[in-house]
């Protein structure tokens, strides 16, 4: 087989490739899965009672370009001051390819110690620890 007629059988194999979407590997950068949040604030529904428990919501945006109906774990731990308080919460955010900078909120377990004022709250978000943050509620 001349060189010629190789070039062309190779430029042919080539074309049938591209058009049947085969591509050597690592040709195509599969697009990346993207994940962030941030936490902007807080809210106190504080207890009232002991047969009235309280609340703390903290929310904020997210994103999440996991691929639809899979979902990223979220919880949180805060510290309340004068008198001590530490609610928590945990909860799932749903992910897709339109999930950028989306609103989010996760509410503690109910407790009897929630309270306004000074609140100090950790993050983890698929995993990771993120920066303490801090509200007065």
């Amino acid at each position: 087989m001349s060189l010629t007629l190789r070039c062309r059988w190779a430029a042919a194999l080539a074309a049938a490739l591209i058009v049947l979407g085969i591509t050597a590997p690592g040709a195509a950068a599969q697009p990346r899965s993207v994940k962030s949040m941030d936490v902007q604030s807080a809210y106190a529904d504080p207890a009232e009672h002991p047969s009235i428990l309280g609340t703390l919501t903290i929310g904020g945006i997210y994103t999440c370009t996991e691929p639809a109906g899979t979902t990223v774990p979220v919880s949180f731990s805060a510290l309340q001051l004068m008198p001590i308080a530490m609610p928590t919460g945990y909860g799932h955010l749903p992910c897709g390819p339109g999930v950028v900078d989306a609103p989010w909120s996760l509410t503690s377990f109910p407790t009897t110690d929630v309270h306004y004022g000074y609140v100090s709250v950790l993050t983890n978000f698929d995993g990771v620890m993120l920066p303490a943050e801090e509200f007065t509620v």
